[in-house]
């Protein structure tokens, strides 16, 4: 049995209904979302399986006594209870500067609103810690130990959370990298019998290249003789002057699926079109302004929207516009242009507007 299904396989109906109850959602959706909530604490020390010294801290921040599915229902309605405080210390201790992304990634791939998720991580953690710590007491190990058995998890443990969590906990690159192995240098012996033919054979050669570029690139001048002008009917009518094309500068929106700050590819597209426009006008000034729908905490989608914003503006400094040209700010759930009220009306506040605001 995996860590994973061993570790949910502790949790009883009444405490699942328990947790449901706090955390204002469905039995089933709770049961959804806890195995890639377990998965993805899990996968967090799994990155980590690699420093000792960092899984020990993540242990000793397992709070004392009982842990237990029930006493972390009790205390799941309190953000400030002892239990949620322990899970928040532990998460951020655990994920740094990526808890938000995993978090909003998790509620995206569980179909769970963020602050949802949020609270069911923090619940996870302190239980997660403590199961690890037990089996390290009762199998005798130290952390090389459970950085091995870490390890050996990592296939169940990315079966069972969302594909978008685990583009975040193993990112492509890193992928690739384990997936092509070390590279082995091999020594070649040459023959040294044949050492000789290659310069000959390039000597031999140059003669030819060198006609071939002088005569290949010259160019054949032919003179025309203009037909006599005998009449109006064979004057020569001049062309019109070329006028260049001007290219009108346009405010561009770009939207994002819920709980993200990552560029869909249709967003990427109309960046990298927007961009193209601005080569006319290279000192353009723009404001780049982040906003979300209304689902999630107001502190939640404030940040989110700050995301969604640096996001635009990553990508368009990486097109070569100066980062001095661009302001940003996120607004959350501010300014809505469509009716929070339904799936249509979300999808259009969830944007990021890019506004040209001088030259």
């Amino acid at each position: 049995m995996s860590l994973i299904s061993d570790l949910c396989s502790t949790l009883d109906k009444r405490s699942l209904g328990g947790i449901a109850s706090a955390l204002g959602e469905s039995e089933q959706a709770i049961s959804r979302g806890m195995q890639p909530a377990v998965g993805t604490v899990l996968g967090g020390m799994a990155t980590h399986s690699d420093n000792p010294t960092l899984l020990q801290r993540l242990l000793d921040l397992a709070p004392s006594g009982d842990v237990s599915w029930s006493n972390l229902a009790g205390g799941a309605a309190d953000p400030n209870s002892p239990q949620m405080s322990a899970g928040k210390r532990i998460l951020s201790t655990l994920l740094g500067g990526s808890e938000g992304m995993i978090t909003r990634a998790l509620g995206t791939g569980t179909g769970l609103q963020s602050g949802v998720t949020s609270s069911l991580l923090a619940m996870c953690a302190p239980m997660v810690m403590s199961f690890l710590g037990r089996k390290v007491r009762d199998g005798g190990m130290n952390m090389g130990g459970l950085g091995s058995l870490l390890q050996r998890e990592i296939p169940s443990i990315r079966a069972a959370v969302p594909s978008e969590v685990n583009d975040l906990l193993w990112p492509r690159e890193r992928e690739a990298a384990a997936a092509t192995g070390p590279v082995i240098t091999q020594s070649v012996t040459r023959e040294r019998s044949t050492n000789w033919i290659l310069p000959l054979v390039i000597l031999a050669l140059i003669p030819g290249l060198l006609w071939l570029f002088s005569h290949g690139r010259r160019e054949r001048r032919v003179m025309l003789t203009p037909p006599a002008q005998t009449g109006s009917a064979n004057r020569v009518i001049p062309e019109a002057p070329v006028v260049p094309k001007t290219v009108v500068l346009k405010n561009t929106n770009v939207y994002f699926d819920t709980g993200s700050a990552r560029l869909r590819p249709d967003a990427k597209a109309q960046l990298d079109k927007f961009a193209g426009t601005l080569a006319s006008d290279p000192n353009a000034r723009l404001a780049i302004n982040g906003y979300t729908d209304n689902v999630g905490s107001t502190d939640s989608n404030m940040k989110l929207s700050q995301e969604r914003a640096d996001a635009v503006k990553a990508d368009l400094v990486s097109q070569g516009i100066p980062a001095d040209h661009l302001t940003i700010q996120g607004n959350g759930e501010d300014n809505p242009v469509g009716d929070n009220a339904t799936t249509e009306g979300r999808g259009s506040n969830r944007r990021v507007s890019v506004v040209i605001v001088g030259h």
